[in-house]
């Protein structure tokens, strides 16, 4: 008497099937997206430290870093927000040499070289990982950001030249924040972003989709 060969699975097999999948499921993706997270923070660091380099390249070929905003202060530290205009586009001019879109830099006695960087020298170049909405930008509107998405930069000189960084006026990474005013951070720049200061173009930017980003030099 034959006997009649069973084929597929019960109902209880592949259930149970469906449930191991999901228990793999939620166990493997957390990890997956915490090393993804991990992985955009060390390359933002990697970016503003390429920033923070730059700034001391500058510093090392003019004798002052650059004057990206409104005031210079030499009797204390200095502190900018890359979000508020023209800060930004000041920035890229002073490190990059050229415009945000890679343009040469207006030149004559009042023109951006002038301004920013008379010798037109790359003291840190950018790429469009760098830009908020890097297609749709224009050399006055260019906004950089990390890669989280957070265009809140702050950058600080050591514009006293104490070698500490004592302008702490600003919501700071959470590695930082309990650095007093009158300790400061040995450092001649500081460049961060932090989850206390989210900002992005559309406003969607959620501090839980963002992280303490900071390059010191």
């Amino acid at each position: 008497m034959r006997t009649r060969s069973r084929s597929g699975f019960t109902l209880v097999e592949l259930l149970t099937v469906i449930a191991i999948i999901g228990i793999l499921v939620a166990v493997i993706f957390p990890a997956v997206g915490g090393v993804r997270k991990k992985s955009v923070i060390a390359s933002s660091q990697a970016a503003f430290s390429q920033w923070a380099a730059g700034c001391n390249r500058y510093k090392s070929a003019y004798g002052f870093y650059p004057n990206i905003g409104t005031t210079y202060n030499t009797t204390a530290d200095s502190l900018f927000k890359l979000e508020a205009s023209p800060n930004c586009v000041n920035f890229i001019k002073s490190l990059y040499g050229k415009s945000p879109q890679g343009l040469p830099l207006s030149a004559g006695a009042t023109g951006d070289r002038a301004k920013f960087n008379r010798n037109a020298e790359e003291f840190c170049a950018f790429g469009q990982d760098d830009y908020e909405s890097y297609a749709t930008m224009t050399d006055a509107t260019a906004q950089l950001m990390d890669r989280f998405g957070n265009h809140n930069i702050r950058v600080i000189f050591d514009t006293d030249g104490t070698g500490n960084i004592k302008q702490i006026s600003t919501a700071l990474p959470n590695d930082l924040a309990s650095v007093g005013t009158t300790v400061g951070v040995p450092a001649r720049v500081i460049i961060f972003t932090t989850v206390n200061d989210v900002g992005s173009l559309n406003s969607t930017l959620d501090p839980s989709d963002a992280a303490d980003i900071y390059a010191i030099q």
